[in-house]
């Protein structure tokens, strides 16, 4: 009798941690330059914080003045889209990061990358 008190409770437990475990699907929300958003001087706003694979980048700018670049280093480096790249224009553009590896972003509008419109996040 005592054994059958304790099973239901148990798989309960389980059942729960089960549940639980697996309703975990998306990373976090990072809205980049956070309530500046995608502006000049962005630049090492992802220094400190703990962005993961799986994390969403939230970016939010003017489309009219502004984009987002994903770069390679070199193109990130050198404030240049010469390589491999995917612009997005939205204003709002939610990006989630890989796995593994370095993402790198700039603004390709000229003198936008100088002036700290870039990050780059290791997830």
């Amino acid at each position: 009798m005592m054994a059958r008190g304790t099973i239901v409770p148990t798989l309960l437990v389980l059942l729960l941690a089960v549940c639980c475990a697996t309703t975990v699907v998306h990373g976090k929300e990072w809205t980049v330059g956070d309530n500046k958003g995608w502006s000049f001087g962005v630049s090492g706003w992802e220094s400190g914080k703990h962005i993961q694979s799986g994390d969403v980048l939230v970016f939010k700018y003017n489309p009219s003045m502004h984009n987002v670049v994903q770069v390679g280093e070199g193109d990130y480096n050198s404030c240049r889209v010469s390589g491999p790249s995917r612009t997005y224009t939205s204003g709002n553009d939610h990006i989630q990061l890989a796995h593994g590896g370095k993402a790198f972003f700039i603004c390709s509008l000229p003198g936008h990358c100088q002036q700290g419109m870039k990050i780059d996040v290791a997830a």
